[in-house]
């Protein structure tokens, strides 16, 4: 019976040393989440979707397009206010991002060419841009219990595309990329990020809301002139997986 006795007085006190050990860690992870402000990290990957409207040669506009999605890479830096389950995140942030445009060009359709003439010339444009982004987004704490959290996110993001550069791999022309109309971009980004202790996962995509108009020039191989002026029509998706962590 004492046995029994001693058994159990040091079973109460092994529980409720492990209760208040989980009190105070529970207490500690709340910290930062009970602050007014935050501060954080985050570096990730990021698929550029380009939604191509049309590529048009000296007017004709061309149906045979294909996109091809590369993987790029971003990190950002970023402060969190937090008003109760909601908080508001500006941010500001570094991204670059790849992609490649295919299309053919009908042969017989260009000036100054026999109609007999009916191959197809291949083009393959790679895509790469820098760009900086301010996003100001909101959040809101779907679930915040103990070290763990579910929260979804909205906002505007405001881009400067500040290098753009475009590739020509095709076999047989040279396509010199000339300007793009408007540097300047802004996107909505959705998002949901899930957290564990200060570590945190983000998933979002963001839907370009500004058409922009990129000029080329096709030089054919050994000549100087210039053959053919080439414009693409697009739009700028962007979908980002990133690992954070916050203060």
């Amino acid at each position: 019976m004492r046995s029994f006795s001693l058994l159990l007085l040091l079973s109460f006190v092994s529980f409720s040393s492990f209760a208040q050990e989980n009190e105070e860690v529970r207490k500690s992870n709340f910290v930062y989440q009970s602050k007014t402000f935050n501060l954080g990290a985050t570096i990730g990957f990021n698929s550029t979707f380009p939604i191509v409207k049309s590529i048009t040669i000296d007017d004709l506009q061309l149906e045979d397009i294909r996109l091809t999605y590369k993987v790029g890479v971003q990190a950002s830096v970023f402060g969190r206010i937090n008003v109760d389950r909601f908080f508001i995140q500006p941010s500001f942030s570094w991204q670059h991002s790849e992609g490649d445009i295919h299309f053919s060009i009908p042969q017989a359709e260009l000036p100054d060419l026999p109609a007999a003439e009916t191959t197809r010339q291949s083009a393959h444009l790679e895509m790469s841009r820098q760009s900086l982004q301010v996003p100001v987004h909101i959040g809101y704490h779907i679930v915040r219990e103990g070290p763990y959290a579910l929260s979804f996110l909205a906002g505007p993001t405001l881009k400067y595309d500040y290098n753009v550069t475009y590739k020509s791999l095709s076999t047989g022309s040279v396509h010199e990329f000339l300007s793009e109309s408007n540097p300047f971009g802004l996107n909505i980004a959705m998002g949901i990020s899930v957290q564990i202790w200060q570590l945190f996962f983000d998933f979002s995509y963001e839907f370009g809301l500004n058409q922009t108009e990129t000029d080329f020039r096709n030089k054919q191989a050994g000549s100087p002139t210039i053959e053919n002026n080439i414009r693409i029509d697009k739009r700028i998706n962007v979908m980002s997986f990133s690992l954070g962590i916050i203060f």
